[in-house]
């Protein structure tokens, strides 16, 4: 047990600091993760061999619908309806162009079966914004295009992952010789389960919402937890009902975050620093799997894979996908060069590979190798490319969470009761001497909130919640001496 704590530390150690260094040198963030997993792996120092491969694919499904719901917690409504029409285009008919051409380039560059060449195909036609974000680190993109990778990054991996489980399904019945599913089978069922998703996400999303609101927990602390208990409720409810347990994860985060939110700073940390986690552990898991003596057989071939999906599937894809709609050149040009590959693509090739049928293992260090090959060109390019483009806008303004961070650490809130027979009582707030650097923003009388103006009057039993810094707190007090002081709280 504590060899395996140890184990643990020393992973989330390294990932921390990989993160750190590559931020600086501005490559993908999760190429660290994979590098530390095969240091640590069975291949190389051989720290661990527990991980197998239903573990990897097990903790691949966790991470995933974990990211998703941090990803959605940054996604307004309002967002998803300005550019839904693009992004569900090239969530659908761009993730399967993408597939059918990395299908026909890995049969043709690899020399592998038709099977094995589709499951390769669908795998890496899976995207992921997040690390394009990362890579582009406090450069501001137009927003409209913000929007579109963030809701197509949610989006297209139940399509990717349907695509997997219909071929699993072909394969295990049929062989890959024999009779096609019908068409209209199979948009039926993928409208199923995007439609079981999608109202299992709004259904949760909603009942979360309401239990934040109404339900009046002893401690902050537990909001996080309220939150990702029903981050988990909408995976395993749509799952079980043969829906897409990701678009529900997806939508529910959306739906919360679109209503009011109590603890939302608090919540919306709590999960950045959970999805954190969970990179960490997921890439450095899929980096035990990864063999490097396969690699070198593959290199070659996998390097024009890489290629060709960089420089053909995906700008086709993105082409094809948004013809027609209000996109320039140079903004189509950087969605193509922005499908970076993360984590899903060796998720979804695990998933074959453990599936009865005709997949192999060394599917794995194939996908591995395209992922980690196009995310590194990737990775050193997309920032100078989109500068190129014109397309980066000033650099955006903190954080609203880092301002907060800083507000708390200083800013406190003192409750002032308006007491029996007191001076105060009856003045204007006008009249009333505050100390500098303080502020009275509100009045609770009656148990209603009023926003004092300079002609509001104090009445008896009024409490006056007072903004000040912290070092102000002793000079505040006193000049309210007689009235009756609640204890001082920090900014929530």
């Amino acid at each position: 047990m504590e060899s395996l704590l140890l184990l643990v530390a020393v992973i989330l150690l390294a990932g921390v600091w990989s993160v750190r260094v590559g931020n600086r040198l501005g490559f993908p963030v999760m190429l660290g993760f994979v590098v530390i997993g095969v240091v640590l792996g069975p291949n190389a120092l051989g720290f661990t061999h527990v991980v197998t491969l239903l573990w990897a694919k097990n903790i691949g499904y966790v991470a995933l619908f974990l990211i998703l719901f941090e990803g959605g917690l940054h996604t307004s409504w309002s967002r998803v309806r300005a550019v839904w029409l693009p992004s569900l285009s090239l969530a659908t008919i761009g993730v399967l162009i993408s597939a059918v051409i990395m299908t026909l380039l890995t049969h043709e560059l690899m020399q592998l079966t038709w099977v094995r060449s589709a499951f390769v195909g669908v795998a890496v036609s899976s995207t992921d914004a997040a690390a394009v974000f990362s890579i582009l680190g406090e450069q501001s993109l137009p927003r409209r295009l913000v929007g579109v990778l963030e809701v197509e990054s949610g989006t297209n991996d139940p399509m990717a992952f349907f695509l997997t489980i219909i071929l699993i399904q072909w394969v295990t019945d049929h062989g890959f010789g024999g009779p096609v599913p019908a068409f209209f089978h199979i948009i039926f069922t993928f409208l199923l389960q995007m439609a079981v998703g999608l109202a299992v996400g709004v259904a949760v999303g909603f009942l979360s919402s309401v239990a934040n609101q109404r339900v009046k927990l002893d401690t902050g602390g537990l909001y996080p937890t309220l939150s990702l208990a029903f981050a988990i409720l909408a995976y395993a409810i749509a799952t079980l009902l043969h829906g897409s347990g990701f678009l529900a994860v997806y939508v529910a985060s959306i739906v919360m975050t679109s209503r009011r939110m109590e603890h939302r700073h608090s919540i919306v940390r709590f999960h950045e620093g959970l999805a954190w986690t969970m990179q960490i552990l997921m890439f450095v898991v899929l980096g035990f799997q990864l063999n490097i003596g396969e690699l070198a057989h593959i290199m070659v071939p996998g390097v024009g894979l890489a290629v060709a999906a960089l420089l053909v599937a995906r700008p086709v894809a993105v082409w094809l996908s948004t013809a027609g709609m209000a996109f320039s050149h140079q903004e189509r040009a950087f969605l193509a060069w922005a499908g970076l590959r993360g984590a899903v693509p060796i998720v979804l090739v695990l998933t074959a590979v453990l599936a009865p049928g005709p997949a192999h293992r060394f599917l794995i260090d194939a996908v591995f190798f395209v992922v980690i090959v196009s995310t590194l060109i990737q990775g050193w390019t997309v920032r100078p490319l989109t500068e190129r483009l014109g397309l980066l806008e000033p650099e955006a303004p903190e954080d609203l969470l880092e301002l907060v961070a800083i507000a708390r650490e200083n800013a406190i809130v003192l409750p002032v009761e308006i007491s029996d027979g007191s001076p105060l009582a009856g003045r204007k707030m006008v009249d009333v001497s505050f100390p500098q650097n303080t502020l009275c923003y509100a009045i609770i009388r009656d148990n209603r909130v009023i926003v004092p103006r300079g002609a509001t009057r104090l009445h008896t039993h009024d409490h006056l919640l007072i903004l000040s810094d912290r070092r102000h707190l002793d000079e505040l007090r006193a000049a309210f001496d007689g009235e009756i002081l609640g204890r001082a709280e920090f900014v929530p």
